[in-house]
């Protein structure tokens, strides 16, 4: 267990947490608008995708990230027009969202790259790694924090600016009032409708950028399926962090280090594979039991002290 203190798997945890944080970032402030998303995994696959084809169409990285938050944005609406505005049902129009997201990209993969695996036919751009000038020099330190895909950086960046429009900002503060109680918030004067679909709009934006780092960032192409349940964990994260986007980013940490953990011991272990693989999710689980279990007993707590 030696490559815990080395500054390459602290580097990978990190790399490893983004695409988790971006999603969490996401699920926190829908839910904090009363909304449970479950379409955060499909909007991602399919912005993953929008992301790549606009650039190889176009050989321009900043057209293909203006696509795949155009389309991040657009699935997100199409969401709040079908639960917010006809009244459908929020988790079954989440899971159309993402069984249409499963297959529909397969077949624009066809279509664009002639494969039902990957678009590496196609030549599309990348977001570039960042060296942060002075913080490189860092021993360890500087070897973990620099280096990072650019959009780590922008995602360490969201956190904090979704942190102060949550708790800081008048937007903030209507949004989470929304969540708290829609009857109240709407007798305070608070148009619940155009609150919750801002809040979908800045969930869009997250899931576009963390789809993007997948297919354009940590990996240089598109992949079906390449999400693999990230969106749904970030539902996992949103459990574990309760809305508060530096807790969510903290929660996402521990899923960036039991991902990474599972890649090392594939390496130095002679564990079964199948094991490795569900390390991430049981570890997840257990951290969410025993959250639950402490906050139950919180609660007990209170109330005999009341």
């Amino acid at each position: 267990m030696g490559f815990l203190l080395s500054s390459s798997f602290w580097f990978s945890v990190l790399a490893s947490t983004t695409p988790v944080m971006l999603a969490t970032l996401a699920a926190n402030i829908v839910s904090q608008a009363g909304i449970f998303n479950l379409a955060i995994e499909g909007t991602m696959l399919i912005c993953a995708l929008a992301g790549v084809l606009g650039s190889a169409w176009t050989g321009n990285l900043l057209v293909g990230a203006v696509a795949g938050l155009f389309f991040g944005i657009l699935v997100s609406f199409i969401l709040g027009y079908f639960t917010l505005v006809m009244r459908g049902p929020m988790n079954a129009c989440g899971v159309a969202i993402n069984l249409a997201a499963t297959g529909g990209t397969v077949f624009v993969l066809v279509l664009t790259a002639g494969s039902k695996i990957t678009s590496s036919a196609l030549v599309s751009k990348t977001f570039p790694n960042v060296k942060i000038p002075g913080l490189s020099a860092i021993p360890f330190i500087g070897k973990v924090l620099s280096g990072q895909n650019f959009l780590t950086y922008v995602g360490w960046i969201l956190v904090a600016v979704t942190w102060f429009l949550l708790y800081k900002t008048k937007l903030g503060l209507n949004i989470r009032a929304v969540g708290e109680n829609e009857e109240a918030a709407r007798s305070a004067g608070i148009n619940v409708l155009k609150t919750r679909f801002i809040s979908l709009l800045f969930c869009g934006v997250f899931c576009a950028l963390g789809g993007m780092y997948l297919s354009m960032g940590s990996l240089k192409s598109f992949t079906a399926g390449m999400v693999a349940g990230r969106g749904y964990l970030s539902l996992a994260m949103q459990a574990i962090s309760q809305g508060n986007p530096v807790v969510g980013f903290l929660s996402s940490l521990l899923y960036g280090f039991s991902d990474t953990i599972t890649v090392y011991l594939q390496l130095y272990s002679n564990l079964d594979l199948k094991l490795i693989d569900a390390f991430p999710y049981v570890f997840i689980i257990v951290v969410l039991t025993i959250l639950q279990v402490s906050k139950s007993k919180a609660e007990e707590r209170r109330a005999k002290a009341a």
